[in-house]
């Protein structure tokens, strides 16, 4: 009985431990950043972007996913022109950053608004 309560304690001990080294993973970033860490974080994003949407894209017809697909390619190209901009210098700036994001953003596009994950609770 007592091993078992040592083990356990034990092995609480190793699991809270770990937690604070996993919470390192997704620190915000700080700024002014490194232009080669800023294009690598915006590269892992796009590819992470880019293997949902080709999910997507196989539930589509050929065509709709062709399509998909070339909508995608453009989004990227025009967040890429950006980041370009961003990283001419060789350290990113939160402005910088923000500007990135804003394209990002109007890129991807607002799909969520109004529809059902809208102001819950409402009634119409």
């Amino acid at each position: 009985m007592r091993s078992k309560i040592i083990g356990t304690v034990l092995a609480l001990a190793t699991v809270f431990a770990a937690v604070p080294a996993m919470a390192g993973e997704h620190e915000k970033p700080s700024f002014p950043m490194p232009a080669a860490t800023f294009r690598q974080r915006v590269d892992s994003r796009q590819a992470k972007a880019r293997e949902h949407m080709e999910k997507r894209a196989t539930k589509l017809t050929p065509e709709q996913a062709k399509e998909l697909r070339a909508k995608f390619d453009a989004g990227v190209a025009k967040v890429n022109v950006e980041v370009n901009k961003a990283t001419a210098d060789g350290t990113v700036t939160k402005d910088e950053a923000d500007a990135v994001r804003k394209v990002a953003k109007e890129v991807r596009g607002h799909h969520h608004r109004g529809g059902k994950h809208a102001k819950r609770g409402e009634k119409k």
